[in-house]
């Protein structure tokens, strides 16, 4: 709380008028995270049109988007999740699964249009690939400069979504 207080320019006692203590403002900047998240995943999924792979690569990349925008907040849920109780890490879980929501919803939808490929499991794919967002957060330096998320993006549809559809609906795949 020292160091939060410090960074943000502000007394100790301030930072606990508004939270109990350091799972409070943890859960705070993941729920802010989630929302950020779900946003960004919304409009890019209605700005993509009808076509649901077109709507899941969309998606996809929002919530790439999103967690490059907040690495901090990212690798912070990373770092302290471990550290919390029993309740505020069940916060934790709930606030992820809602940013599922929106990928979960496509992806159901191309499954539901027959636009997965036999032995495709909805489930897995939106896991997988909110789970490569998330990495996008931890690992970026691992790819060299001047790769970003966008180009990210492409690779991971390519490489992840590409393959989990049918052949006649792999025409769609544009993040």
């Amino acid at each position: 709380m020292q160091a939060l207080a410090k960074e943000a320019q502000i007394s100790v006692g301030l930072i606990y008028s508004y939270f109990g203590g350091k799972e409070d403002v943890v859960v705070a900047v993941v729920a802010d995270l989630a929302e950020q998240i779900r946003r960004e995943v919304d409009t890019r999924i209605a700005a993509a049109g009808d076509d649901p792979v077109d709507r899941l690569a969309a998606g996809f990349g929002g919530y790439c988007v999103a967690m490059d925008a907040h690495r901090n907040a990212g690798l912070l849920t990373y770092r302290q999740s471990a550290e919390l109780g029993a309740a505020a890490r069940e916060r934790l879980k709930q606030a992820e699964r809602e940013t599922f929501a929106p990928l979960t919803a496509v992806v159901r939808e191309a499954a539901d249009a027959g636009l997965l490929a036999d032995g495709v499991s909805p489930e897995m794919l939106v896991f997988d690939l909110t789970v490569l967002a998330q990495v996008w957060a931890l690992k970026h330096w691992h790819f060299a400069e001047g790769y970003g998320v966008e180009r990210f993006v492409a690779d991971q549809v390519a490489t992840l979504v590409r393959p989990a559809l049918t052949p006649t609906s792999q025409k769609g795949t544009r993040p």
